[in-house]
């Protein structure tokens, strides 16, 4: 009995040093702060009403000049899947990086290159010409 009893008050005293051990949820406005904070210019925020790709919510923002989507979602696959999506498949790399394409006669591309970057149930998908700003960008995002 005396056991269960140091137990308990163990458990009690402990817990409110537990609590802020636990890492704090990923919010937009807590994205947005950490870009913020680690000196980044962040605008045109727009919270969309019809989030795409099955989100459960979907934010843009412009970053430093580059266009960042983040995304919510509520289902593990769903998150998986678009993630793969994002990320450039091997082939195209592989073609991007040799300008096979080019080579080959064809138009250059313009689409613009993107870094998708996961944290739990958020997918953050950063777009811009200069990969540097977009690893700090997901760096960033990371990093919460």
């Amino acid at each position: 009995m005396k056991k269960i009893i140091i137990l308990a008050a163990a458990i009690l005293l402990a817990s409110p040093f537990l609590l802020k051990l636990m890492p704090k949820p990923v919010t937009p406005e807590r994205v947005i702060q950490a870009f913020r904070e680690n000196g980044m210019n962040v605008s045109d925020i727009t919270i969309s009403e019809r989030p795409m790709n099955n989100a459960v919510s979907e934010t843009t923002m412009m970053v430093d000049g580059a266009f960042v989507k983040l995304a919510q979602f509520a289902d593990e696959g769903k998150i998986a899947m678009q993630y793969e999506y994002e990320k450039p498949d091997a082939g195209s790399v592989i073609v991007e990086t040799w300008n096979l394409s080019e080579q080959l006669g064809a138009a250059k591309p313009k689409n613009k290159p993107s870094t998708p970057a996961r944290n739990g149930m958020w997918l953050l998908v950063v777009t811009h010409e200069d990969k540097a700003l977009r690893n700090r960008i997901t760096g960033v995002f990371d990093s919460l």
